[in-house]
């Protein structure tokens, strides 16, 4: 007998007045997400030269409500203009996929925020756990109120006059 885990996912999205490669140079420079997200607090790249690339690791740096915490992001997708991804794990449990998607507009660009819980069964006790710690319950909830969150903040502050 073979287990299937269902992924949940959700989207938002924004237009932004500002080419897609900017809006893209923006999100991939993770240690400034901290600017934008209510709950991430930014980023920490070990040796890092340049842009991030597929297959580079960072700190994803997060608070809710009440203690902070660390999670393990691999870049799985850097193309820059278009799209960047990164996996997040805790102590090498997977928990989701976040995808960052840029479609250029006349006037702009459309980010596409997407997160897909990759939550198995041991990520899912371990979040229940954690939500002792965390403040998070209800992490689809809480997540879809940040992704808008983040995504409307990252256009106040990219726009011209922002």
């Amino acid at each position: 007998m073979s287990s299937v885990t269902a992924v949940t996912s959700l989207t938002e999205s924004v237009v932004i007045r500002v080419p897609p490669d900017t809006a893209y140079a923006a999100v991939s420079d993770v240690a400034r997400m901290g600017e934008w997200s209510p709950e991430c607090r930014g980023a920490w790249v070990p040796r890092r030269r340049g842009p991030l690339m597929a297959g580079m690791w960072f700190l994803g740096r997060n608070r809710a409500r009440l203690l902070p915490w660390v999670t393990l992001c691999r870049v799985v997708v850097a193309d820059p203009g278009h799209c960047f991804a990164f996996r997040v794990s805790f102590l090498a449990i997977p928990l989701s996929r976040w995808t960052y998607s840029f479609a250029p507009l006349p006037d702009g660009c459309q980010v596409t925020e997407l997160w897909e819980d990759r939550r198995g069964l041991l990520g899912r006790v371990f979040t229940t756990v954690a939500a002792l710690t965390t403040g998070v319950v209800r992490r689809s909830a809480r997540n879809q109120v940040t992704m808008r969150a983040t995504l409307e903040a990252l256009r106040d502050t990219l726009e011209p006059g922002g």
